[in-house]
Parts: C-alpha cells; structure tokens; sequence
C-alpha cells in the first residue's frame, strides 16, 4: 500500500517564503529607517562577489547565486530586526532623568 505524503507542499512552502523575504528585502532597500551603511554593506558586497572573477566553483554559477540570495535574506532580517527596534523605541515612553528634582523654591535675602 503506498502512502500519500505531502512533498510537493514544503518545496513550495520553502519558494514562496523565499520569494517575500526577498520582496521584503526589496522594500528595506529604499526604507528610511534601514541605516545606509547596512543597505550599502550586504548587497555591495554580494554583487561584488558575484562580479569577482574568483569562483568558489568555477564555471558553475551555484556559489554565486548562494551568496547573492544569501546576502538578501541576510539583509531582510538584519534590516527588519531594526525597524522593529526603532518602532519599539518610538512606542516607550521617555523615562525620566533621575538626576533632576523637580521642587518649588524661594529666594530669601
């Protein structure tokens, strides 16, 4: 008796992640709150590599396309992870500064 399994549903749920991270990746390229140097860091160094003509594997472009989607989805959750830290940030209340006291005073001469 053969039994029905579901291999075809991973593989596809493994794409589709694939492809909104590297959406994702996409939108926190041009996102502001994305420090420059992060948006400059991981997809310059990929393309680099992806340029450099010293291969990993020579003639196969595997290890290039590794390294490029490697360096997007990378990027997407570092970038994310930051976003999500300012907007935390913005959402907290100022604590106040314990060093000033706030008290009514009079002058006496």
């Amino acid at each position: 008796m053969k039994q029905q399994g579901t291999t075809g549903t991973g593989s596809k749920k493994a794409s589709t992640g694939m492809i909104e991270q590297l959406l994702r990746a996409g939108q926190l390229l041009f996102d502001s709150r994305v420090p420059f140097t992060l948006k400059l860091l991981l997809p310059v160094a990929a393309v680099l590599y992806w340029l450099w003509p010293i291969d990993l594997m020579p003639g196969l472009p595997f290890d290039d396309v590794a390294v490029l989607i490697g360096a997007l989805l990378l990027f997407a959750k570092l970038a994310s992870e930051m976003v999500e830290s300012k907007q935390q940030d913005a959402s907290q209340p100022e604590s106040k500064d314990d060093s000033v006291v706030d008290t009514t005073w009079r002058v006496i001469d």
